[in-house]
């Protein structure tokens, strides 16, 4: 049970990158394109998020935050997400952290420097952590790829840059909601080029029409509903498909990540002011 619980926050960041960045997808096609030709700047933002995994109601939360950087056109993404309660001692008070540095360019698009991808824990009463960097150095064409385990610094890796340039889980999500791929609209369907320690990857991301919904999970009618698939090793589900439902007003509402580990469906909701 111990490693069942832990999984709902492996790769939490993307999901909750997806839940937050895809909150502008209901506006209309017009405003997507007038995006995509003048993004609108980033503003500094804070989100709070419960999760939920089988019987836990809530498992864990996380905090979420954009803020920009005292370098002119730098902005910071961040993520914090931790256990919580009785889940908290069974998966050993674990913890993890998602950093994006991001450079603002002139048309608008932000450009991957730095993702960081940090996992901490307590086993034994010891204090554990698997650290992981990706630099991408723009200039030179290459991703360095740095890890550190429990204060152990492994070799850096270093790698080409593929010709389509990658932008980190964070950083496809600012770009994506600021219509950088394409307007966001109802039957559309995007690629987006990212970066996994295999390779070049892509994420691909469906606006799903009504005729389109699955019966399983079931969303409300209204509202936009996405379609997510992503490598299925990030959360070991058979699929790799998370879901996002939109409600009328184009706030996130809902988000499911389908058959991790075969036990059952991770839970995103966004908390109510006050809560």
């Amino acid at each position: 049970m111990n490693s069942a619980l832990q999984y709902p926050l492996i790769g939490l960041g993307l999901v909750l990158f997806i839940f937050f960045y895809a909150s502008d997808a209901s506006r209309a096609s017009e405003a997507a394109v007038a995006q995509k030709n003048n993004p609108t700047p980033p503003v500094a933002e804070q989100y709070r998020y419960d999760i939920a995994f089988l019987w836990f109601d809530r498992i864990a939360e996380a905090e979420l935050s954009l803020q920009p950087t005292e370098e002119p056109d730098r902005w910071q993404a961040t993520l914090e997400a931790n256990t919580r309660g009785v889940a908290a001692w069974i998966t050993s008070d674990r913890a993890q952290h998602y950093a994006s540095l991001m450079q603002l360019e002139d048309k608008g698009v932000l450009t991957s420097l730095r993702h960081d991808s940090n996992i901490f824990k307590t086993k034994e009463g010891e204090r554990r952590s698997r650290l992981k960097s990706f630099l991408f150095d723009q200039k030179q064409k290459r991703i360095i790829q740095r890890v550190n385990r429990n204060g152990r610094q492994k070799e850096d890796l270093v790698l080409p840059m593929p010709k389509a340039t990658p932008n980190d889980i964070l950083t496809a999500f600012y770009n994506f909601r600021h219509g950088v791929f394409g307007p966001v609209v109802e039957g559309a369907k995007y690629r987006i080029p990212t970066y996994t320690s295999k390779g070049p990857s892509d994420i691909v991301v469906e606006v799903l029409a009504n005729q389109q919904r699955p019966r399983r999970p079931k969303f409300p009618k209204q509202g936009l509903l996405l379609k997510v698939q992503i490598d299925k090793e990030i959360f070991d589900t058979d699929n790799g498909i998370i879901y996002v439902w939109l409600d009328p007003q184009g706030r996130p509402a809902q988000v499911v990540v389908e058959d991790v580990l075969g036990l059952g469906n991770v839970r995103c909701t966004l908390q109510k002011e006050g809560s």
